[in-house]
């Protein structure tokens, strides 16, 4: 019985640990989409400018696509963050010990 409930708790530690992990892994990738989007950003800018000047459809397109990624990559971090937190709250609950 003692053995039992020793291994689900290694277990448990181990699943935190790796859904911990994942959320950082998660976080990470999301970061690096964020650089590569603010180093493209200065370049579809310029595209845009040098085309019609007086054309604004394109700019305002550029914009709302720039706008929309912005977002996503918040979205993104944000359940990064929550699932690196659900693992955090895991892993400390399997290593916690229980008052009798």
């Amino acid at each position: 019985m003692e053995r039992a409930k020793r291994n689900s708790e290694v277990v448990a530690r181990w699943m935190g640990l790796l859904v911990f992990l994942l959320g950082i892994g998660l976080m990470l990738m999301v970061f690096v989409w964020a650089a590569r989007l603010f180093n493209e950003l200065g370049i579809g800018k310029e595209m845009v400018v040098q085309g019609n000047p007086d054309d604004r459809t394109a700019l305002w397109d550029w914009l709302a696509r720039w706008l929309v990624r912005v977002a996503l990559l918040f979205v993104l971090g944000y359940l990064a963050s929550l699932i690196a937190a659900r693992g955090a709250n895991f892993y400390l609950a399997a290593r916690a010990t229980p008052k009798e």
